[in-house]
């Protein structure tokens, strides 16, 4: 499997602490220039994103901050969040006064956010740290703005399911990886791969339709930045998945 994005919202509480928090500013600077980060999934979910300007957004599982900041550049009042003490902290030395950040559980409720103050909800590569979507996608609902939408990025449910001792694409399962290129030491991580029919249902659940649907993949002018024998998979199959949700007018 490849590196993707550094565990944001902690582990399950029916399950041991794997320790992220210690790999927290190793996972910052290791993910910095990885590929499939800086070329497929974060200009799919800017562009998806689409402008910002004068905008309220909430950037759910900030991490160190990186999209944060842009977006502050961009002209967006920022807040985000992360459950990483670390990171938040990286994420206010990287962003300044521009951005403004807090410590925070995404499966927790974002009673310290007023229904309808928000007028972007965006979450990079986090939500596949979560059992169960539907209270974080009805949290998400909640403090939208009318016209506000949610944009969130995670593994593709087709590219984690080489990791499946099930081999079944419609299960919803706990995965564990090892990541071997932020160390040493390796960073072993633990997240949920599901269907893409069951991130859609958790959608109409919270009272969210998917607007569009993204799969970013490589093109021939990235091959030199994965090689010859990386860029033939990473052109073919899907790495990421990404989704932009409305309120539902039905509900």
């Amino acid at each position: 499997m490849n590196e993707h994005h550094a565990p944001t919202t902690g582990p399950d509480r029916d399950e041991d602490d794997l320790g992220y928090e210690p790999f927290a500013l190793q996972y910052d600077r290791g993910s910095a220039d990885n590929p499939y980060n800086t070329l497929l999934e974060r200009p799919a979910l800017r562009e998806l994103l689409g402008p910002v300007r004068g905008l309220r957004v909430l950037e759910a599982g900030c991490a160190g901050g990186r999209l944060s900041a842009r977006l502050a550049d961009d002209g967006a009042r920022v807040l985000g969040l992360d459950v990483s003490p670390s990171l938040v902290a990286a994420a206010r030395e990287r962003a300044g006064e521009k951005a403004e950040f807090r410590v925070h559980d995404l499966r927790e409720p974002l009673d310290f956010l007023e229904t309808g103050s928000v007028d972007r909800v965006v979450s990079s590569l986090t939500l596949h740290y979560v059992a169960d979507w539907v209270p974080v996608l009805t949290e998400f609902r909640r403090v939208l703005a009318p016209g506000g939408r949610v944009v969130i990025s995670t593994h593709h449910p087709f590219d984690d399911l080489e990791l499946s001792e099930l081999g079944d694409y419609f299960a919803v399962e706990q995965l564990t990886d090892t990541w071997k290129s932020y160390g040493p030491p390796p960073m072993v991580v633990r997240f949920y791969r599901r269907p893409l029919g069951d991130m859609v249902a958790a959608a109409h659940a919270a009272g969210l339709a998917v607007r569009d649907l993204r799969e970013p993949r490589a093109t021939e002018e990235h091959r030199a930045a994965f090689g010859d024998k990386k860029f033939p998979a990473v052109a073919t199959r899907p790495r990421f998945l990404l989704l932009d949700l409305t309120p539902d007018p039905g509900r």
